[in-house]
């Protein structure tokens, strides 16, 4: 009787341990919008925090506004809401507050160009460089989109080739322009991007997969002593 209560228990313990990894997996799922922030200027060491990520500019400044209120440079077209926007060759910084790590697994990005350009310019790329937690580094880059008609560029969706993303503990965003050289950074302070919509997970801590396995193994239990 006594055995009967305990695998009982130990049954109530394991779905509990499943289930509180299941909403901790969900938890952890986080799309960064910049919204949470007051509209402002960011200087070079300067960082600020959201949805459990901080953020340090590096560089020169960045700065945190919509379209409507973008006056130093011309604004991406295609977005509506807040966002973070690096200039004159600067970058930014993405860290786990906790010091965990987390992956990647798409962005909006759009250049940030002085003024208006021809229709069909490639004006340069988006970079990122990573650090997981074995330490290996890890980059990639995208294409930014061509400028309209209106001479504008606008933010693009990225989430292909961002399997190497993951596990990271530490991620740096900055651009590149297009020279006689090559895709250059610095570019005389005209390396320039905005930055929204990050979708990132942060990685659980091995106690929780440990947890995990505790918890399955002892259901595997309770169900074999069950059936006899």
């Amino acid at each position: 009787m006594r055995c009967h209560a305990l695998r009982k228990l130990l049954s109530v313990a394991a779905f509990g341990a499943l289930s509180a990894f299941i909403l901790q997996g969900q938890a952890q799922a986080q799309v960064i919008d910049f919204e949470s922030l007051a509209p402002g200027f960011y200087g070079d060491g300067s960082s600020f925090t959201q949805s459990d990520f901080t953020f340090t500019q590096i560089g020169d400044f960045g700065v945190v506004d919509g379209a409507g209120g973008f006056f130093v440079s011309q604004a991406p077209a295609g977005n509506a809401t807040q966002f973070y926007s690096a200039l004159n060759d600067s970058e930014l910084s993405l860290t786990a507050t906790n010091g965990g790590a987390f992956s990647l697994y798409g962005f909006d990005a759009g250049f940030v160009a002085p003024d208006p350009q021809a229709p069909g310019v490639s004006a340069g790329r988006i970079v990122l460089l990573g650090t997981t937690l074995g330490g290996a580094s890890v980059s990639a880059n995208w294409e930014f989109g061509q400028s309209g008609d209106d001479g504008l560029f606008s933010f693009e969706h990225f989430s292909g080739g961002l399997g190497s993303f993951s596990n990271l503990t530490s991620l740096v965003f900055l651009a590149c322009v297009y020279t006689d050289d090559g895709c250059q950074n610095p570019a005389q302070n005209l390396a320039q991007f905005s930055l929204d919509n990050l979708n990132v997970v942060a990685v659980p801590e091995p106690s929780t997969y440990a947890l995990l396995a505790l918890g399955l193994c002892a259901i595997c239990v309770y169900t074999r002593r069950a059936r006899r």
